[in-house]
């Protein structure tokens, strides 16, 4: 039996124009009628996550920050925190970046970034939809390193943004040869994504599930990006939807439809 279900949110849960599909709607309601537990698990932060989702009926917890955090939406308050290393930030600001490279910063479940990316995101690789997310959540910081050192001890997970998708790939490598202390990951294709050694969505998803006395023989998992791949890989019911990376679908056991053709509900509907 299945009692909960985990799903990443931008392409998967989401449609590409960041929607729930009516057919997803169907579906989750279905699922919270069934007591079964829906968990958003994003790299999103709390404050970023759509407020359809944080204040859907019957979503009682959600993982933020690729697992550095955990909120209870009942409580209004985060019950779980994985931060950052403080020396992992320190040696992160030390890499000589790429030119039109952005650092953004998760502090507390509210997202900063800098300004220049908040003005132009389309210029770091943005979508239509993306850029128009990144202006209404993000805080602008003018010295954003600063800012970052500051606070070294407080970050849920930093971010940086590359405008050129081969200088990603770079920094990610850079990034992993210099971080001995930190979780690497990727949500979207111009984008590296740190947190701590111990965070990632599976190490998080699983805590929570001992919390709630689930064990992954009775848990589904969805998602699209490689920032997934452990999650899909902790639950016995791991899915990739049909746009998913292919580092995502080698961590599935099963691939379903895309995010704009609802393959989250498609799934679920399948299985349950």
């Amino acid at each position: 039996m299945i009692k909960l279900i985990a799903s990443d949110l931008d392409g998967t849960l989401l449609t590409d124009s960041k929607e729930l599909s009516q057919t997803t709607v169907q579906i989750l309601d279905m699922a919270v009628k069934k007591g079964i537990y829906v968990i958003p698990a994003t790299g999103r932060s709390f404050r970023a996550i759509p407020e359809r989702i944080r204040n859907y009926p019957g979503i009682r917890y959600v993982i933020t920050s690729n697992g550095g955090a955990i909120y209870s939406v009942l409580e209004n308050k985060r019950i779980y925190q994985c931060l950052l290393n403080g020396q992992s930030v320190e040696e992160a600001l030390d890499i000589q970046v790429p030119e039109n490279t952005a650092i953004e910063l998760f502090v507390d479940g509210i997202p900063y970034s800098e300004e220049a990316y908040v003005r132009f995101p389309e210029k770091y690789g943005a979508t239509e939809y993306g850029a128009k997310y990144v202006r209404e959540t993000r805080i602008p910081v003018k010295d954003i390193k600063a800012f970052a050192m500051e606070h070294r001890t407080e970050l849920d997970s930093m971010a940086f943004i590359c405008g050129d998708r081969a200088d990603k790939y770079t920094l990610e490598k850079q990034l992993r040869d210099s971080l001995s202390d930190a979780y690497i990951t990727s949500s979207v294709p111009h984008m590296v994504e740190i947190g701590h050694k111990n965070a990632g969505k599976g190490n998080t998803l699983l805590y929570l599930m001992r919390l709630l006395g689930i064990c992954p023989d009775e848990a589904m998992a969805f998602g699209d990006a490689d920032n997934d791949c452990s999650m899909l890989e902790a639950v016995k019911y791991g899915v990739a939807v049909g746009n998913a990376t292919e580092a995502c679908k080698k961590s599935a056991a099963f691939v379903t439809a895309s995010n704009e053709e609802d393959g989250v509900a498609k799934a679920v509907r399948q299985f349950l």
